[in-house]
C-alpha cells in the first residue's frame, strides 16, 4: 500500500469531479461563446461553476470570479492588474515566508527597479509581525501580498484588518487562499482584499485549472489579451471540462471547510502522527506548533534526533530550540536521504514546497522562521487529506522511525563510506 501524504503538492480530483467533466471531454463539445444551443449549454456550464467558485471564495457575485490555468496564474495576474491601475506607486508589501509564485513575481519587479519590495518578518513559529505589517502600508503602497495558510508549515496568517489599512492607503491587497479550501472557511469580503487566488487541484479539482477573485468595481488590466472571454478579463477559449470539474471541486471543498467534525477529525489524525513521532524521536519538533495552523499539515524537524542526548532538554515536548545547542553540532542527513528511505517503503512525503523541489538548499520558509540551515534542510513534510487513513498513518510513522533510526545507527558508524549529506 502506498501512504500518499504530499497531499499540499497535489490532490488526485475526485470521483464526482471527473464524473461531471466525462460528458465535455467525450462528446461533442462547443465554445462557450457561439451562440447556437451547444455552445449555450457550454456557457450555461462556466456559468454554474463561476456560482460555485464564488461561493467558496465567499464573494458577493459569480461575476467578481476569473477562471484561470492555476494559483501562480492568478498570483501574477493580480500583481500585473494590482502594479498597472496604482502608476507612481513603488511600494509592494508581503511575507518572507510567502509561496515561491508570490515572492519570484515581487522580486522581479523589484529586480527591475519599477518597485521596491518590503518583506514583513515572522517569528519563531511563523505567526506574522502585524506591528511591521501596517507599518509598510503607506501612500506608496501598490500592493500588499499575503498567504492565508503556509504550504510548508501549516501556519495560518492573523490577517485582520489588512484590508482596511489597505482601502485607507489607496493600496490593492491579494490573498493568497491556494492552501485554504477544504480546511478552513474563505470570506473574501469579511477579509476585505480586493484579490485572491486559488488553484485547483489543491482541492481534488482538475489539474490546470485555478480562479482569481476580483472585487466588484476594482480596477483591472488582463494579464492575457485577446477575446472578449472572462468578462474581457482573459483572452482565451474557456476549459470549459475543467471549468465544470473546478466548480464540482468547489461545492466539495466548501463542504468540508464548514464541518467542524470533518475538520476536528483531519487535525486529529495529524496530531496522532505528530505524537508518534515525537514520543519515539526525543529532540524532534515540529515547526510551527505553537501557532494556529490548518488541520492537514505538519513540518517535521529532526536534527535533535541525531544530536546528544541532552539537545531537547527543557524543551516543551515537540517544539523548536531558539538556537541550535552547544554540546554538539547536527550531523542530520539532509531529508533527501530520509524520503528515498520513505519512498522504499510506500510512503510519499515531501521536504517542503513542491514547487522547489528540484532546487537545491534549505526552505526559505524555514530559515525565515530562524532555523539554521541544516535544521531547514533536515525537515519533513506530511500533508494530509480527508480521505487519508489510519493504516495510512500508520505505515508512515513506522517507516519515519524506521529510517530515521537507521541513519543515525550508520551515523554513528562515522564510516567514510557513508554517503549521507551533513546539512
Amino acid at each position: 500500500m502506498t501512504a500518499h501524504l504530499d497531499q499540499n503538492a497535489t490532490t488526485a480530483a475526485a470521483p464526482e469531479v471527473i464524473e461531471a467533466m466525462l460528458p465535455w471531454l467525450t462528446a461533442p463539445s462547443a465554445n462557450p461563446s457561439a451562440r447556437h444551443p451547444a455552445g449555450q449549454a457550454a456557457a450555461d456550464a462556466v456559468r454554474a461553476a463561476r456560482g460555485a467558485v464564488a461561493r467558496l471564495f465567499g464573494a458577493r457575485h459569480p461575476r467578481e470570479v476569473v477562471f484561470t490555468s492555476g494559483g501562480t496564474e492568478s498570483i501574477s495576474t493580480a500583481l500585473h492588474a494590482a502594479t498597472a491601475t496604482r502608476p507612481g506607486r513603488r511600494r509592494l508589501v508581503t511575507s518572507t515566508v510567502e509561496h515561491s509564485a508570490t515572492l519570484r513575481a515581487l522580486e522581479a519587479r523589484a529586480a527591475a527597479g519599477t518597485h521596491d519590495l518590503v518583506l514583513i518578518g515572522v517569528d519563531r513559529d511563523g505567526r506574522l509581525d502585524r506591528e511591521a505589517l501596517f507599518a509598510a502600508i503607506d501612500a506608496d503602497t501598490a500592493c500588499v501580498c499575503l498567504l492565508v495558510a503556509n504550504n510548508e508549515t501549516g501556519v495560518m496568517f492573523e490577517l485582520e484588518g489588512v484590508g482596511a489599512a489597505c482601502d485607507a492607503a489607496g493600496a490593492a491587497f491579494h490573498v493568497d487562499a491556494v492552501q485554504a479550501p477544504g480546511k478552513v472557511p474563505l470570506d473574501v469580503v469579511a477579509l476585505g482584499c480586493h484579490f485572491a487566488s486559488l488553484s485547483g487541484h489543491k482541492f481534488h479539482g482538475p489539474r490546470g485549472t485555478g480562479a482569481l477573485y476580483v472585487r466588484e468595481g476594482e480596477p483591472f488590466l488582463p494579464w492575457f489579451l485577446g477575446g472578449p472571454q472572462e468578462l474581457e478579463r482573459r483572452g482565451g477559449t474557456e476549459n470549459v471540462p475543467g471549468i465544470v470539474g473546478l466548480g464540482v471541486a468547489a461545492r466539495l471543498a466548501q463542504k468540508k471547510a464548514a464541518d467542524p467534525a470533518a475538520q476536528a477529525a483531519l487535525a486529529a489524525r495529524r496530531d496522532r502522527l505528530e505524537a508518534t513521532l515525537l514520543g519515539a524521536l526525543p529532540g524532534a519538533w515540529i515547526h510551527g506548533a505553537g501557532a494556529p495552523r490548518v488541520s492537514n499539515t505538519s513540518s517535521f524537524g529532526y536534527t535533535g534526533w541525531f544530536q546528544n542526548e541532552t539537545a531537547g532538554a527543557g524543551l516543551r515536548p515537540g517544539t523548536a530550540p531558539d538556537a541550535a545547542p552547544d554540546a554538539a553540532p547536527s550531523v542530520a542527513p539532509d531529508a533527501a536521504a530520509v524520503l528515498a528511505l520513505l519512498a522504499e517503503a510506500g510512503v510519499e512525503a515531501s521536504a517542503g514546497s513542491a514547487c522547489s523541489a528540484q532546487k537545491s538548499g534549505p526552505s526559505h520558509v524555514l530559515l525565515a522562521l530562524g532555523r539554521s540551515p541544516a535544521e531547514a534542510t533536515a525537515t519533513l513534510r506530511f500533508s494530509l487529506s480527508h480521505g487519508t487513513t489510519d493504516a495510512e498513518l500508520d505505515q508512515a510513522a513506522e517507516a519515519t522511525i524506521e529510517a530515521l533510526n537507521v541513519l543515525r545507527a550508520l551515523d554513528s558508524l562515522d564510516s567514510p563510506d557513508r554517503v549521507l549529506d551533513r546539512g
